[in-house]
């Protein structure tokens, strides 16, 4: 049995119970019958079935992979660092700054993060795909981003 597994998949319960709990407060859309509580349900469901799923595993002893000391040190474990202090600063600065202005280094960091190194894909693809998100929102679904610095432009 794997230990971490057991615990991993306990957290992401309790994290799946939460958002379910917390979605039962979104108000109900009576025109198109999908609420805004529909996609976050949808990732909490999925959450609780694989956690459980993990749990099972390390139960019946057929975990994958070693849990291994933590360590600054480590290559991985600094990415991971760095990834979750980029989301939080990006929550941050969404709002003040906007989606757009705030999306796009978000996106170039993480293509960083994740080993992509062509310098022309850091250009065209987060441009293009804060551009199309935005669209999306924005004009097809109606629902709106925040435009923070540029709201006077959009």
């Amino acid at each position: 049995m794997k230990f971490a597994d057991v615990v991993s998949g306990m957290i992401g319960i309790l994290i799946g119970v939460y958002i379910m709990i917390q979605c039962q407060s979104y108000p109900e859309d009576f025109v198109m019958k999908i609420g805004p509580a529909f996609f976050p349900e949808i990732l909490a469901g999925g959450l609780i079935v694989f956690s459980v799923l993990l749990i099972l595993l390390a139960l019946l002893g057929k975990s994958i992979g070693d849990f291994q000391k933590l360590s600054v040190r480590e290559k991985g474990t600094q990415r991971v660092l760095i990834a979750v202090v980029v989301m939080i600063v990006y929550c941050a600065v969404l709002k003040p700054v906007g989606f757009i202005i705030a999306t796009i280094p978000f996106i170039m960091i993480f293509m960083f993060l994740l080993g992509n190194r062509n310098k022309l894909q850091y250009v065209w693809v987060p441009v293009a795909i804060t551009l199309a998100v935005y669209l999306v929102f924005e004009k097809l679904l109606v629902l709106s981003l925040p435009g923070g610095l540029l709201s006077s432009f959009l």
